[in-house]
């Protein structure tokens, strides 16, 4: 389909997605609970971690460690779940997206992990691995997110708010501005901007790991249609099991 097709379809299905709401505090639970395991298990797993679903929600909601893994694997599930408890929290108190909030999301995710570099630009240059694109030298990064946020204060009542969120991601892993984690927070970035406008939060599923890398190396058309088209999926996703 075509990016305005992918529009069109995805706003005639938030319609009957708002037309159920609102949803009853025992509904809202039973999807977030779903949602929080399902989506670290994939966020993750799109960056290399080799647990599974079932092994992501037994750290998430028995509190088991997992035989056999890296701590730093389990750590990564344990990290990622307080950024996205912080993101829902941002987007509850209404919090205008910047610099500190995007650091802020950081420093959760690399809590325990990396606390040295958590929440603060690199120093250094990084590569992308399965990529040969070069990230910006580590001297810009500060004044390339300063330009990041100027833009997205500009856009945000130029554009569609879905294509926000979209370039808000596609834009964000360009300037790489973080030693490790970049991947994770472009896709927080991604639902904070769409939570903020009323759409559910969107999984992109790891199935889709070499068509997502594949569609940034290409360019924004390419991202662009194909993250609509993950968007249409998720919001389909949510309308099924609302009506089971």
């Amino acid at each position: 389909m075509s990016k305005k097709e992918l529009l069109e379809k995805i706003s005639k299905n938030k319609k009957v997605l708002d037309s159920k709401r609102p949803l009853s505090q025992g509904e809202i639970k039973a999807v977030r609970k779903w949602f929080d395991v399902s989506y670290t298990y994939h966020t993750n797993a799109i960056e290399g971690n080799t647990l599974t679903l079932g092994e992501t929600r037994m750290i998430l909601e028995d509190g088991l460690t997992v035989g056999g893994k890296q701590v730093k694997e389990i750590l990564e599930v344990k990290s990622h779940q307080q950024a996205l408890n912080l993101l829902f929290e941002i987007v509850k108190n209404k919090k205008d997206f910047s610099e500190e909030v995007i650091c802020a999301l950081h420093q959760k995710l690399l809590l325990g992990i990396d606390d040295e570099n958590a929440g603060r630009y690199r120093k250094i240059q990084v590569y992308i691995t399965g990529s040969e694109e070069l990230p910006p030298p580590a001297k810009k990064v500060p004044e390339l997110m300063r330009e990041f946020i100027k833009w997205s204060d500009d856009y945000k009542n130029k554009i569609n708010n879905l294509e926000l969120a979209i370039l808000v991601h596609y834009k964000f892993v360009k300037i790489h501005p973080f030693i490790d984690g970049n991947g994770r927070i472009a896709r927080l970035l991604l639902n904070l901007i769409l939570l903020k406008n009323s759409y559910p939060p969107v999984i992109i599923p790891v199935i889709k790991r070499q068509e997502y890398i594949k569609s940034i190396q290409k360019g924004e058309e390419d991202f662009m249609v194909l993250m609509l088209e993950i968007i249409n999926n998720n919001l389909e996703d949510y309308l099924r099991m609302i009506e089971e």
